[in-house]
């Protein structure tokens, strides 16, 4: 189960906590609860990934830890990228990286042209719902793993719901309406 607390001065902003995995029901919950329509967007920025051919422990960082996922042979490791193909950095120069399990990329992703040392380039396939979360998120991300971002979007992407920091979602996604 998940709770909205209240934070800042008169807490105005919404900060999502939700200790299990969150399911798509429970993302149209949230917003019922925020009273707010999810709102449509694309990727427009790429991603930079490679096969691991090893298990690998990938931190995902952005101003701090977000998570932590270990990538087996065959998962994809991901870096996201802008939309004119440059590494995403946070203010201490970590790229945001991440981990994308093998059954799941290639729904996800399909090949652009370029590559760099993290990787081919890739650009995303569909579109995905969010909800801005102005007091950020404790989230259990799908791959069992706890997300925290200060501020930033609950995403509902194919069936899965995780969060984005919101400096790596407005670098990247393009919102529709």
């Amino acid at each position: 189960m998940f709770r909205i607390e209240g934070r800042g001065i008169f807490h105005r902003k919404s900060r999502l906590v939700a200790p299990t995995a969150l399911s798509p029901a429970d993302f149209r919950d949230v917003a019922n609860q925020l009273g707010r329509k999810p709102i449509m967007a694309r990727k427009i920025g790429f991603i930079a990934a490679h096969k691991a051919d090893r298990p690998e422990t990938i931190e995902t960082r952005w101003e701090g830890k977000e998570s932590q996922n270990t990538a087996q042979p065959g998962d994809w490791i991901v870096t996201s990228l802008s939309p004119h193909g440059r590494v995403l950095r946070d203010s201490n120069g970590n790229e945001n990286t991440y981990v994308i399990k093998a059954e799941n990329f290639a729904k996800l992703y399909e090949p652009a042209a370029g590559s760099n040392e993290f990787g081919q380039f890739f650009k995303a396939k569909g579109m995905i719902e969010a909800i801005f979360l102005a007091g950020g998120f404790d989230v259990l991300a799908p791959w069992g793993q706890m997300q925290t971002a200060a501020a930033g979007y609950l995403v509902l992407n194919d069936g899965a719901v995780y969060g984005n920091n919101s400096e790596t979602f407005e670098a990247t996604y393009e919102v529709l309406h």
